[in-house]
């Protein structure tokens, strides 16, 4: 009789809907400290974006030929076209944000330190950068030796100091001037006070975030005397972001006719229109329309031949082409990419504008083009003007990444 009358509580149980116990408390306060470190993550990026004075990182296509992001191991790689001296300096944004990982039991604490130092023959200038980050710590920090006219990239309002960044959890400290640590936590939004010593500025910063963290809103609001000095607002399909004395900047994408249409623009200042699209052959076709500039421009990038990178095929040999039509540089740029390996890159280009120029580059071990596989890497670039005026001019960069 037993037996039947569990057989039936069984069956019934199964038939009626029966709510899932709450969480742990343990479970509930891991995820609460993940959207903690999560936000603060952001706030870090935003803080050390003021404090560099720099725009929007701008990934999506331009005129200038890019190197097509490519998943594999050693993970996306961008354009090769600037100087190698731009490659690997400290930057708060970086893919992958072990910070956004931390969710439910915390796992196995983990961490990686890169170094990196370039010289550039044109400035003699210097610059090194440091930058370790794990689970719910990261530090950072950099410094350029330059002098003269050329400002230090590391420079927040104007001035040669270096950077100095770490974040602990939610609690940020820039520099040795300023710091903001958080007065209410919550799910879905929470409040940093800040305070710069040496301009005696108090701060409120405010951050919200939707359930899935698809939309995120954060301001920075300086109390004397109250003024909006930041504001960064993420949603599914772009950015909005506001910074006192450099204005708007707003990046939008949206997926048409199987390609991606793509709006920069920046108020004041250029904005910039592109439908970038993959044809059969995997080559991409990218038109890009610039004003006030009034220059349009079509890149065009082709993979020639094709390597096996574990169960992928990856671009061996990539040309790249823009020509662009009217505007304030006009003209033809080219560049050829040869990955012979996963440890060794070569790069070459030519520009064919108002001031021609030529340039080669070799990337051997970890780098920007070769990705972090290696542990060290070295990077050598050789520029030379085509024109009477100028002289050629090399930078050599040094990478090295640790895990632990």
């Amino acid at each position: 009789m037993s037996a039947a009358a569990d057989d039936l509580a069984s069956r019934v149980a199964a038939l009626l809907p029966v709510p899932l116990p709450p969480p742990p408390q343990k479970q509930q306060l891991s995820g609460v400290a993940a959207a903690v470190l999560d936000a603060g993550g952001r706030l870090g990026r935003a803080v050390g974006d003021v404090f560099r004075r720099l725009r929007i990182d701008d990934t999506s296509y331009s005129g200038a030929p890019r190197r097509q992001v490519s998943s594999g191991k050693n993970g996306g790689r961008s354009s090769t076209g600037a100087p190698a001296g731009k490659e690997g300096t400290a930057t708060t944004a970086g893919g992958g944000d072990p910070l956004a990982a931390a969710s439910g039991r915390f796992a196995r604490s983990q961490g990686s330190m890169n170094l990196s130092a370039t010289f550039d023959s044109r400035t003699n200038d210097v610059e090194s950068s440091v930058v370790a980050r794990g689970d719910l710590w990261r530090a950072e920090a950099s410094h350029s030796s330059s002098n003269g006219g050329s400002a230090p990239r590391g420079a927040g309002a104007g001035d040669g100091a270096p950077l100095f960044l770490v974040q602990l959890g939610p609690v940020l400290f820039v520099r040795d001037t300023t710091l903001l640590f958080p007065v209410h936590l919550s799910k879905r939004h929470l409040i940093w006070y800040g305070f710069e010593r040496k301009n005696g500025v108090h701060s409120v910063c405010p951050a919200y975030w939707s359930s899935h963290r698809r939309w995120f809103f954060m301001s920075m609001i300086c109390l004397n005397p109250i003024a909006c000095s930041f504001m960064d607002m993420q949603f599914p399909n772009g950015q909005l972001r506001y910074v006192a004395g450099d204005g708007f900047t707003t990046r939008a994408f949206l997926p048409l006719r199987g390609g991606i249409l793509q709006a920069h623009g920046k108020f004041p200042g250029e904005k910039r229109l592109s439908f970038s699209f993959k044809n059969r052959t995997g080559g991409s076709v990218v038109p890009t329309v610039q004003w006030p500039d009034k220059s349009l421009s079509l890149g065009l990038v082709q993979a020639l031949s094709w390597r096996r990178h574990g169960l992928m095929l990856q671009p061996a040999l990539q040309l790249s082409i823009c020509p662009t039509i009217g505007g304030r540089h006009p003209g033809l740029c080219m560049e050829l990419i040869h990955s012979a390996n996963e440890n060794v890159g070569v790069v070459c280009g030519y520009s064919h504008t108002s001031s021609p120029s030529a340039y080669a580059s070799i990337s051997i071990g970890r780098s920007k083009l070769n990705g972090g596989v290696a542990r060290s890497g070295i990077v050598c670039r050789v520029d030379a003007p085509l024109h009477n005026f100028g002289r050629p001019w090399f930078s050599v960069q040094m990478n090295s990444g640790i895990e632990f």
